[in-house]
C-alpha cells in the first residue's frame, strides 16, 4: 500500500472515530444576544455512513448536525445529479416531510436546498453524487450564501486544493434560538440553522475555520471577516478535531485563495 493511501485510510479511521465519539457526547449550543450558551444535550442523533463521508443527523431538527469527509483528486466530470430523495437509512419520523424546494414569498429572504457535503466533490462517482442529494444532507441555506457567498467559497477552495493532496473537511449547523427564520416547519418539518460553520485542513497542513450567519450578509469578498480559530468551533459544538494544537488555536487573518488555473467543473 502506498504511503499516500495508508495516510488516507488512517485519517478516515480517525475521522470516523471522532464522529462516533462525538455522537455519544455531543452537546448542542445556541446563540443568544450575541453569545453562545449550552442547551440540553441531544439524544436523538443518528450516524449515517456513506462510505466516503459521514454525517450525524439530528432527528428533532430534521437536518444534519455535522459532517466530515476527506477528498480524492479531481478525476471525473459527471454532470450534476438533480433529483433529491429521502434518506432510507433514517426512520420515517426523522425525515423532512418533503424534498421540494424551500419556497418563500419573493419579498422574503430566499433559501436553497443547501448541501452539507457538496455534490461536485464526488464528480468521479455517480453513486456518491446521488447520495449527496439525500435530504439527510440538506438544510435551508440562505440563497446568496449558498450560491455565491462564503459557504460557496469554502466549497470552491475544497475543490481546488484537492488536486494538491488530501483535503479534510468538517462542517455543520448551529441551530440557535431564532425562530423567525424557521419558515419551513410546516412544509418540511426542518429547523433553519441560525449559523453555519466549516473547518478545512489543507494538504500543506494549514487549517482554517469559518463561522457565518445563515443569511445573505456573508459576501465572498468579506470572507476574512468570518475566520475564527478551530478552537472556537470546538468550544461551540463540543467536537474535537484531530489537528495540531497550534492549528487548533490559530485564527488566520486571511483566507486561502483559489489557486490560479483551478477548475471547479
Amino acid at each position: 500500500m502506498s504511503s499516500a493511501k495508508l495516510r488516507e485510510n488512517t485519517l478516515m479511521k480517525r475521522l470516523i472515530a471522532v464522529v462516533l465519539l462525538s455522537s455519544l457526547s455531543f452537546t448542542l449550543y445556541a446563540t443568544s444576544g450575541g453569545g453562545d450558551r449550552p442547551e440540553e444535550p441531544t439524544s436523538n442523533l443518528i450516524e449515517i455512513d456513506f462510505g466516503r463521508w459521514n454525517i450525524i443527523y439530528n432527528c428533532e431538527k430534521r437536518g444534519y448536525e455535522y459532517f466530515t469527509y476527506s477528498t480524492v483528486p479531481d478525476s471525473g466530470l459527471y454532470s450534476r445529479f438533480k433529483p433529491f430523495h429521502q434518506e432510507t437509512q433514517l426512520p420515517k419520523h426523522c425525515r423532512q416531510f418533503s424534498t421540494d424546494t424551500y419556497k418563500q414569498p419573493e419579498v422574503a429572504q430566499q433559501y436553497h436546498r443547501g448541501h452539507g457535503v457538496h455534490q461536485n466533490i464526488w464528480d468521479h462517482d455517480e453513486t456518491l453524487m446521488k447520495q449527496s442529494n439525500s435530504f439527510a444532507n440538506i438544510v435551508p441555506h440562505a440563497a446568496y450564501l449558498n450560491s455565491y457567498g462564503v459557504w460557496r467559497v469554502t466549497e470552491k477552495l475544497t475543490e481546488c486544493y484537492r488536486d494538491k493532496g488530501t483535503v479534510t473537511v468538517w462542517g455543520g449547523n448551529i441551530w440557535g434560538n431564532d425562530s423567525t427564520n424557521d419558515k419551513f416547519l410546516v412544509s418540511h418539518g426542518v429547523v433553519t440553522p441560525d449559523r453555519l460553520w466549516k473547518v478545512i485542513e489543507f494538504p500543506d497542513g494549514e487549517v482554517q475555520a469559518w463561522l457565518m450567519p445563515n443569511d445573505d450578509s456573508p459576501k465572498s469578498k468579506l470572507i476574512d471577516n468570518y475566520l475564527v480559530s478551530p478552537k472556537t468551533i470546538s468550544e461551540i459544538t463540543g467536537l474535537s478535531f484531530p489537528i495540531s494544537a497550534s492549528e487548533l488555536n490559530e485564527k488566520d487573518k486571511v483566507s486561502k485563495k483559489q489557486p490560479k488555473g483551478c477548475s471547479i467543473k
